[in-house]
C-alpha cells in the first residue's frame, strides 16, 4: 500500500504539472487512509474551488468542519463559495495556511498565471519620478517571497520586508536584498513600528482586505508626508467591497477614494490592466500610486 506521504508528494507533483485530476485522486487516497487529515480536506476544497467545481469543493469543506467545526480555512472556503458569512478580512490562520503551504512554488505558480504586479508597481514608481539613487526608506508590506525586493532595492537606502508567513520570509531572505525582514501581522507592525518610510509597496495585499480602514490608518501613520503608497486591487464595482470564489476581495475606485482621500492622500496615477488569469478568464486590476499630502495632519 502506498503511504499517505507518497500520495501527498504525488499530489504536489501533479499540481505543479497542472494535472488537477490526478492531484484530487491522490488526495482522496490520503483521506481514505487517514480520515482525520484536515490538510487533505482543505486542499481538496481549494483545488476544486479553483477549478470551477463548487459543489464538490463545498462538500469537502463541510467534511472538514465535521471534524473541526471552527476550522478557519474550511469556513472561508464556504464563504468564498457564497455559502457562509464574509468576514472583514481574510483571517491570519487562513493566510498562513495558504502561503506557508505554497511558499516554495508561489512564484512559479504566479508566473504561470501571468502575474506581474510587482513590475507594474515599479513602473508606476518610475513614472512618478523614482530615481535609482538609494535615497529612500522603503517598506515592502506583505513582502511574501520577496518578489518586489530586487526591483525596489536600487531606490532604497533601507529596505524592510514584513510578512506573516515564516516560509515565505525564508525565501525572501535568500534573495539577499533586504536590510530587515520582520515576521508580523501587518496591521500590528504598522501600529507599532517607530520611524517612517518614504515609499510603501503593497503588492497582492489589499485583495485580502474587505474593510480597508485599519490598513489605511496604519499606512498613514508610517508614511512620511509627501511619501508614496503603491498598491494593487482586483477591480470591483459599486460602493462596497466584493468577495468572490477565489477568496479575494474586490474594490472599485470609488471605494478606494472614499477611504484614502479623507486621510490626505492624492491619487497620482491609477492604471487598469489584467492582473492574471483565473479559470482561463482575465482578472482586471487597478494599480495605484498615491502620495500623502505634506499639508494633511495624521488622523487618529
Amino acid at each position: 500500500m502506498i503511504d499517505t506521504a507518497a500520495y501527498w508528494r504525488k499530489a504536489q507533483e501533479a499540481l505543479e504539472s497542472g494535472d488537477t485530476k490526478l492531484a484530487v485522486a491522490c488526495l482522496e487516497n490520503v483521506v481514505r487512509q487517514d480520515p482525520g487529515n484536515l490538510d487533505a480536506y482543505r486542499a481538496l476544497g481549494r483545488i476544486l474551488r479553483f477549478t470551477g467545481r463548487p459543489d464538490e469543493a463545498a462538500a469537502w469543506y463541510r467534511r472538514c468542519l465535521e471534524i473541526a467545526p471552527t476550522d478557519g480555512v474550511a469556513t472561508m472556503g464556504l464563504a468564498a463559495l457564497g455559502q457562509g458569512p464574509v468576514p472583514e478580512r481574510l483571517p491570519n490562520d487562513v493566510l498562513l495556511y495558504v502561503f506557508d503551504s505554497n511558499a516554495e512554488s508561489y512564484e512559479a505558480n504566479m508566473q504561470r498565471l501571468g502575474y506581474s504586479v510587482p513590475e507594474i508597481l515599479l513602473g508606476l514608481h518610475r513614472a512618478e519620478g523614482g530615481v535609482e539613487n538609494r535615497s529612500l526608506d522603503v517598506l515592502d508590506l506583505g513582502c511574501g517571497s520577496g518578489w518586489c525586493g530586487p526591483l525596489f532595492r536600487p531606490f532604497a537606502r533601507k529596505l524592510v520586508g514584513v510578512d506573516l508567513s515564516p516560509r515565505m520570509l525564508a525565501i525572501a531572505a535568500m534573495k539577499g536584498v533586504y536590510d530587515e525582514l520582520v515576521q508580523s501581522e501587518m496591521l500590528e507592525y504598522l501600529s507599532q513600528v517607530a520611524g517612517g518610510f518614504d515609499v510603501i509597496v503593497a503588492a497582492n495585499v489589499l485583495v485580502y482586505f474587505g474593510v480597508l480602514a485599519g490598513l489605511v490608518a496604519g499606512v498613514t501613520r508610517v508614511l512620511r508626508p509627501g511619501g508614496r503608497f503603491l498598491f494593487d486591487v482586483e477591480k470591483g464595482e459599486g460602493a462596497a467591497a466584493g468577495f468572490h470564489a477565489s477568496g479575494r476581495y474586490t474594490h472599485s475606485l470609488a471605494v478606494l477614494k472614499s477611504v484614502f482621500l479623507p486621510r490626505g492622500f492624492i491619487f497620482s496615477r491609477v492604471h487598469e490592466q489584467t492582473m492574471r488569469t483565473e479559470l482561463d478568464a482575465p482578472v482586471t486590476g487597478l494599480y495605484c500610486a498615491l502620495s500623502r499630502s505634506p499639508h494633511h495632519s495624521t488622523l487618529t
